[in-house]
């Protein structure tokens, strides 16, 4: 699961391997090895993997989200994998610790990746979107 977890997060960055390695001071057959599964990185390795991606080390370990059903949801997996996710939201789907604190549903993410924005917005902004979302379906 890391190494195709630290594939995806590579990609949907739009890095290559070698653009990977020169950031991180690092082979690039280490890249290699790390997204084939050959190797492990170490903790401070995935700590500078994450910061590169612009994800969480929980998500690059295989953090999972529980949807409404209490099923474990790709969702917003796939939103840190698509390179056309806006950095809010991009940041709100990396963050564990508020994700389990709002349970974000299936539904509420395509609702959020769904809207379009007149300019981006912050994480935050999201949040004030998932509330106005979960306020109107209430009404």
């Amino acid at each position: 699961m890391l190494h195709t977890r630290l594939k995806s997060a590579r990609q949907a960055k739009g890095l290559k391997q070698k653009e990977v390695s020169d950031a991180l001071g690092i082979a690039q057959g280490f890249v290699s090895r790390l997204e084939n599964g050959d190797k492990k990185p170490s903790v401070e390795m995935l700590a500078r993997l994450a910061e590169l991606y612009g994800v969480s080390e929980s998500y690059l370990i295989g953090h999972q989200l529980a949807d409404d059903q209490g099923e474990y949801s790709p969702a917003a997996e796939r939103l840190l994998a698509d390179p056309g996710t806006p950095a809010g939201l991009r940041e709100l789907a990396a963050d564990s610790a508020l994700l389990a604190t709002l349970e974000i549903t299936s539904a509420e993410w395509l609702a959020l990746r769904s809207i379009e924005l007149p300019k981006p917005a912050a994480k935050s902004g999201y949040v004030q979107l998932l509330t106005t979302i979960r306020g109107i379906s209430r009404a």
